[in-house]
């Protein structure tokens, strides 16, 4: 095997080896707890990976040399060794740093945290106004920069027996070190440690309290009198998940089962609007029917899309009182009059546009609801849209207007043909 193909297996090689390495030193710095800080972690990836590539690069350029002296030397054996030596290493590195790894204890593959009993001496009162770090129980592993999650002390909610006052807290166990203490700091001057003899995995029997521990002392100190110690009981507890968050739909479906039987016709009407759903349909169309004077009432709210609503159920009304007749009516008179007053205005006045567009949205929702209703009662539809269509032709062509008459044209040409039934 020449030069040229040996430098090829060391490149190729060392590619392979800077992947791995950097891949494997994620895996190691999310396992090994490396700090974070300033990008550390970052950093140490990025400096492994060149090695990883480097030492790659001369082991496939090593390897490839060895195989060219063999009897049968080749490119693809010396790339299979060379790549499967690296590959070999890095799961080897994972395997040692998956080992060594301090991973957080679970039961029933659930986390867990410690609920803590801290029972003060005789006499000891609790500080009034806390520093900056506050009052709190922690984990710690001595010898150990790692972080541990605290947990606040509720001295709001002391509980006193046999005269000595008992503090609680919640810690979370990220922790299966064998060798771990519980700090307790209520202040600057009470600051304790208590040894945490648990076993690095707990098991069912670990959610029962467990005996009390004394605190320790500082060293080079006398011991402190029994009397004048704290004392800490701990147990484990089972981290439920929360429940999952219910789907829109699951919600919207649960707020309509809630709705009681008398509810306002308003409450009743976005369902109609959602996704499709027979029942629901149903349901809401009795709702319309039985409550038409709510419907009436709707038909004038001053809720832009509450009123758009109610047009739209206006189809829905079998035999559509004459409080909803009136109110459609109402709406049709008030869009002529709104077009009275736009056409009063000059183009340049800043309120022209806004009004046009709005006149536009009312009348195409008003213009489906007034065509069903006229045919569903067998009255003559055709005054209030001629009305509106005389207004919206006053002005010349070229504005949101426009839509307004050639719509109300449409609807007059289908009012004269009683045969058609169509809608426009």
């Amino acid at each position: 095997m020449s030069w040229s193909l040996s430098f090829l297996v060391a490149f190729l090689t060392g590619v392979l080896g800077l992947f791995v390495s950097g891949l494997v030193t994620a895996a190691l710095n999310t396992w090994l707890n490396v700090s974070t800080r300033e990008g550390a972690d970052s950093y140490l990836m990025i400096a492994m990976a060149i090695i990883g590539g480097f030492v790659g690069f001369l082991l496939g350029l090593t390897v490839s040399r060895v195989v060219a002296g063999m009897t049968e030397p080749g490119f693809l054996k010396a790339l299979g060794i060379s790549g499967g030596v690296v590959l070999a290493l890095g799961g080897l590195a994972l395997l040692v740093g998956w080992l060594s790894a301090d991973f957080a204890p679970k039961l029933d593959g659930k986390n867990l945290e410690l609920a803590l009993e801290v029972r003060c001496p005789k006499g000891f009162t609790l500080p009034k106004e806390l520093d900056e770090y506050g009052a709190y129980a922690a984990v710690r592993i001595p010898g150990s920069r790692r972080y541990q999650p605290q947990g606040k002390l509720d001295l709001a909610h002391p509980r006193s027996e046999d005269g000595r006052m008992i503090v609680t807290a919640r810690v979370p166990l990220q922790t299966s070190s064998a060798n771990k203490v519980m700090t307790v700091r209520f202040s600057k001057e009470t600051d304790l440690i208590f040894w945490l003899p648990q076993r690095r995995h707990p098991n069912r029997g670990d959610l029962e309290w467990s005996p009390w521990v004394d605190s320790g002392w500082a060293v080079g100190t006398p011991e402190p009198p029994k009397e004048k110690r704290f004392n800490l009981r701990y147990k484990a507890l089972i981290v439920e998940p929360p429940p999952p968050e219910p789907s829109p739909a699951d919600a919207r479906a649960k707020e309509f089962a809630a709705l009681p039987p008398d509810a306002p016709l308003e409450q009743w009407l976005p369902f109609l609007f959602e996704e499709p759903n027979a029942e629901r349909t149903k349901v809401v169309i009795e709702h319309i029917n039985a409550q038409q004077g709510d419907l009436a009432r709707l038909l004038r709210s001053k809720d832009g899309p509450m009123r758009e609503w109610a047009f739209a159920a206006v189809k829905y009304a079998e035999q559509p009182a004459p409080e909803v007749k009136g109110a459609v009516l109402a709406e049709g008179r008030d869009i002529a009059e709104g077009i009275r007053r736009a056409n009063a205005l000059a183009a340049e006045d800043p309120q022209f546009i806004d009004a046009l567009l709005d006149l536009r949205t009312r009348f195409n929702h008003w213009k489906d609801a007034w065509w069903l209703l006229s045919k569903r009662l067998g009255v003559d539809g055709r005054p209030p849209v001629q009305e509106i269509y005389d207004l919206a032709t006053a002005r010349a062509r070229g504005t949101a207007m426009d839509e307004i008459a050639d719509n109300a044209r449409a609807i007059l040409d289908a009012f004269r043909q009683p045969a058609a039934e169509k809608k426009p």
